[in-house]
């Protein structure tokens, strides 16, 4: 489990991530992240298409960082 310093630094991390590219781009950029995980990219992206700020950033405190 992330520190709580890791915790507000992957936050701090989406936020930019967010204001740079805007929440479309955004989504896309985090979704090309998980591609690995899913059985294919309709699958990843059916998943993830909607998901919020807040979403994408409890999805990355709750992966595994190895």
């Amino acid at each position: 489990m992330a520190t709580s310093m890791e915790s507000s630094m992957i936050e701090e991390g989406v936020e930019a991530v967010f204001k740079k590219l805007g929440p479309g781009r955004a989504i896309k950029f985090f979704q090309s992240m998980v591609i690995e995980r899913g059985d294919s990219v309709n699958e990843i992206e059916s998943m993830t298409e909607r998901m919020t700020k807040e979403q994408v950033i409890k999805m990355l405190k709750s992966a595994k960082i190895n």
